[in-house]
């Protein structure tokens, strides 16, 4: 991609639903299932197809290429292995546009189903990397830390690709917290574009960072795909940070954590002001362009904006637009961010 415009975006967080998953048109009456009845109709048609249509809107988008991966909900491994399955065969014929993450599940104790899956995804499919659910509460805050998602970040080392932090759809459970006396009509947009965009991130990260996760996998990639209000926050993250004894706390830096370790999406930027926060607060090469399609349609000219506020040099530019995720994701020959990461620090399971 050599031309700048804003017809060649990679975008990042763009969602599917298995067609197999069957979805009501009221509260399922397991109110552990996730609310997926609140999706608009015209909405869900868009989840559940590649075909000529999403196609279309690639086009109107500025799309060149989608990075897919099945809306995050609670799933057992056969069950996440049954929608990677699915994925794969809806986007095999048409890999120019389309590349996969693999759902894995991510519930405690489940992490070494998910590095199988992963493993098996991208072994199999040539998947390029995975997506973990996030569960807010205590049911899920700590599970990415405890002793099996270690098997996980190894085999994410190992095939050098990143792990998405997505949050979880909430479940039926949850519409309380949101509904009050709201008709559905206002509710649907709230859980769909306020719950799984604006949950914040910063404790499940904060997590792994105590708990040593990075000193112990130094190349492992993480990718924040609704990062909020995180990049605000970085300042007080390190003066909180500060506060704790040295013996306590990881050998690296947070700081040096969030620029090598960590990826964030545009998916919440909603216009310049919001779009220079996040690129001021981490390096350039760690900000990857996303449209949330097809629960939002927009970002292009977002990113056209950008282009024309002279924020960014050019190749600074091309870089979120789809450069880094070129890189990230192994999509040219010329292998991926891992190479750097690996010679910085070196790792056992690099080849």
């Amino acid at each position: 991609m050599t031309t700048t415009n804003s017809s060649n975006l990679i975008a990042t967080v763009e969602s599917y639903l298995s067609p197999s998953l069957t979805v009501g048109t009221a509260l399922p009456n397991d109110l552990a299932a996730p609310a997926l009845h609140l999706i608009p109709s015209s909405t869900l048609t868009k989840l559940r197809t590649f075909g000529p249509a999403r196609v279309k809107d690639m086009r109107s988008l500025g799309h060149a290429k989608q990075i897919v991966s099945h809306i995050s909900i609670p799933a057992t491994a056969q069950t996440c292995a049954k929608f990677n399955d699915a994925l794969y065969a809806a986007i095999r014929l048409n890999a120019e546009k389309f590349s996969a993450l693999a759902l894995l599940p991510s519930g405690a104790g489940e992490g070494k189903e998910a590095a199988r899956e992963l493993q098996r995804c991208i072994v199999k499919y040539r998947f390029v990397g995975g997506v973990i659910g996030l569960r807010s509460g205590s049911e899920g805050e700590g599970s990415l830390v405890e002793g099996s998602f270690e098997e996980l970040w190894d085999t994410a080392e190992k095939y050098r690709v990143p792990i998405a932090l997505r949050e979880m759809w909430p479940a039926g459970s949850e519409l309380p917290n949101y509904q009050r006396s709201l008709p559905d009509t206002a509710l649907g947009p709230l859980v769909t574009h306020i719950h799984t965009a604006h949950a914040d991130p910063s404790l499940p990260i904060l997590h792994l960072y105590l708990s040593s996760t990075f000193d112990r996998y130094p190349i492992l990639r993480l990718i924040l795909c609704h990062p909020g209000t995180l990049p605000s926050l970085l300042r007080r993250i390190e003066t909180l940070l500060s506060l704790i004894p040295s013996a306590d706390k990881p050998k690296r830096s947070f700081l040096d954590v969030w620029q090598h370790n960590l990826y964030l999406t545009t998916a919440d930027a909603q216009d310049l002001s919001t779009m220079r926060t996040l690129l001021e607060q981490i390096p350039v090469d760690r900000v990857l362009y996303a449209s949330n399609y097809p629960l939002e349609e927009r970002g292009r000219r977002l990113m056209e904006d950008l282009r024309e506020s002279g924020f960014l040099t050019k190749e600074e530019w091309e870089r979120v637009a789809w450069g880094n995720a070129e890189v990230l994701f192994g999509l040219n020959k010329g292998g991926s961010a891992g190479k750097a990461l690996a010679m910085r620090y070196g790792s056992r399971s690099a080849s």
